[in-house]
Order: structure tokens, then sequence, then C-alpha cells
């Protein structure tokens, strides 16, 4: 009987030291540690504030601590702003790094970011103008006809 627990506990200590080995390896893959290039041919809007076309350097805020902050510059360095986001679960990893915008009409909202090889993403929080116009896109009748549709535009980045 000892030997049949020891053996049980054995295998459960070897099953989570897998556990934490592939998750850590798997955490370092699927991060913005690397800094994304992207050239992103309209304006934008993140976190309520607009930003022009051009090129962007989108990174942690800080590389010691993880992706919850994403600093997205010009590389200009005219703009620079820094935004908490939201892990989202892909199914398969990406292919390639990009990012992800929701347009409505011809306003154009930074959704998400996608790093190379990641299973898991970054979303950013909609804001009260994206709430505004998404209502608008659902709702019936007279106001929807007026309301622009809801589209997914992505770009792929360096």
């Amino acid at each position: 009987m000892k030997n049949v627990v020891a053996r049980g506990v054995a295998k459960l200590g070897l099953l989570a030291v897998m556990i934490v080995i592939a998750a850590s390896v798997s955490a370092n893959a699927q991060s913005l540690n690397y800094r994304l290039t992207a050239n992103i041919p309209f304006d934008f809007s993140v976190g309520g504030e607009k930003l022009p076309a051009g090129k962007y350097w989108i990174s942690r805020a800080q590389q010691s601590n993880g992706d919850t902050v994403v600093q997205i510059r010009s590389t200009d360095l005219h703009s620079n702003l820094a935004r908490f986001t939201i892990p989202v679960l892909a199914s398969a990893p990406a292919k390639n790094s990009s990012l992800v915008f929701r347009r409505y009409g011809d306003e154009y909202f930074l959704a998400e970011i996608w790093p190379m090889g990641s299973e898991t993403g970054r979303e950013l929080p909609r804001t009260r103008a994206e709430r505004e116009l998404a209502r608008k896109a659902q709702d019936s009748g007279v106001a929807a006809v007026n309301a622009p549709a809801v589209q997914t535009i992505t770009i792929q980045v360096n």
C-alpha cells in the first residue's frame, strides 16, 4: 500500500514539474518581449487617444513588468502612450505578428496585438466612443441605416 501511494505522489510531483517547465517556455514565446514595428496606413484610436497614420513600435511599457501594459510609440517620437491590456487566447499560435483593428465607418480602434508564435494576444478595452459606435451599429430600425457597419481589419507587422 505504501508503494502505491509513493508512486502516485511521485507521478503527481513529476507532472507538476512538467507543467511548470511547459508554462515557462510557452510564456516566453508568447510575449511582447521584443518590439513590433507596424506601418499603419490610417488614423486610429487607442484608449481614447487619436493617433495619425504612420510607423509605430509596439512593446512592453516596462521590460520587467510583463505584457499587461503595452507601449505604442511612433517612430518619429511624436506620439507615445501606454495602455493596460487583457490577455486573450487563440486555439493555435499566430503565424505572424499582427494588429487587429475594429472599424466603424472611417473610425479605426486598435483592438488586439498578436506576437508571432503566440497563443496569447493582448486585447485593449473598448472606449466609451467605441462602445457607442458598436451600439449604434447593432440598433435596429432607422438608427441602423445611418450607423456604420463593424469590420475587423488585420495588419501584419514585423
